[in-house]
């Protein structure tokens, strides 16, 4: 299925959810190409994958804000002869709180990596996995993506821009040996500030949450089973589907009732 020259692309591969990606993926005898801002945390991760799994990992630091930084990365495959067949568009950023106060540039920066990223990536590399398929994307959303959440406007409609355009995207290329996927995880403990999130949350986040590690083993396992939506846990699985089936007007009042205290968490 996956070919000794191919390569895995892993964008905001440096932590969280991204390095477990990558880790994965080697674990599977896949070759990985890493893409974040952090250097060091690269050439790091790289060269652990190459000791303990024996595939191939190189690494390129990137802004992926700037179009100039996302088209370097697509040059650099091409300058190094890597064909790329699975490209995992991982790179993202969050945020909460009263709307009006966070500033305008943090939307700006949000809009631009959790999405203009997606897409400026998939323009480039699309040719390419057509080129070496059977090939696969995958887009991290989340499992909100489909719920709109009071004082995470913005990064809900980020996600919410993800989940539409994978599931929009599968069906232009069913045809072409190109699978797409969407992983919708529920709340994962990567950093400092979705740490804070989670503990606004009570027992309910304790609940739901699931560790980056058990993300990446749900989402490859789900990507190559080809599954349009991946949705990592059972209990998150059942929330998305009940909040699917609760009426607008009242899930909006809930999630308004229970998100309520995003507001203490500005970010």
């Amino acid at each position: 299925m996956l070919v000794d020259n191919t390569f895995t692309l892993i964008t905001g591969a440096s932590m969280g959810i991204g390095r477990c990606l990558a880790l994965e993926c080697a674990s599977r005898g896949m070759n990985v190409l890493l893409v974040a801002l952090e250097e060091n945390l690269l050439a790091e991760l790289a060269q652990n994958i190459r000791q303990q799994y024996g595939v191939e990992a190189d690494f390129k630091p990137a802004d992926l804000t700037q179009p100039a930084d996302i088209r370097a990365v697509y040059d650099w495959c091409i300058e190094r002869h890597y064909k790329v067949n699975m490209l995992l568009s991982n790179a993202g950023i969050g945020s909460g709180g009263i709307y009006e106060n966070n500033p305008l540039e943090k939307y700006r920066t949000l809009v631009l990596l959790n999405n203009m990223a997606a897409v400026q990536l998939t323009h480039h590399f699309l040719p390419m996995l057509k080129q070496n398929g059977p090939a696969w994307l995958m887009y991290t959303s989340s499992m909100e993506a489909t719920i709109p959440i009071p004082f995470k406007a913005v990064y809900t409609a980020s996600k919410h821009f993800l989940y539409g355009f994978s599931l929009a995207l599968k069906e232009e290329l069913r045809d072409f040996g190109v699978s797409v996927s969407v992983l919708c995880p529920g709340p994962v403990a990567t950093n400092e500030g979705s740490i804070a999130r989670l503990k606004t949350q009570g027992k309910i986040g304790k609940l739901v949450v699931l560790t980056p590690e058990a993300v990446a083993t749900h989402a490859i396992k789900g990507l190559l089973a080809g599954r349009r939506v991946i949705v990592p846990g059972a209990l998150p699985s059942l929330l998305e589907k009940l909040l699917l089936c609760i009426p607008r007007n009242l899930k909006m009042k809930l999630l308004k009732r229970v998100f309520g205290k995003y507001k203490e968490v500005q970010q």
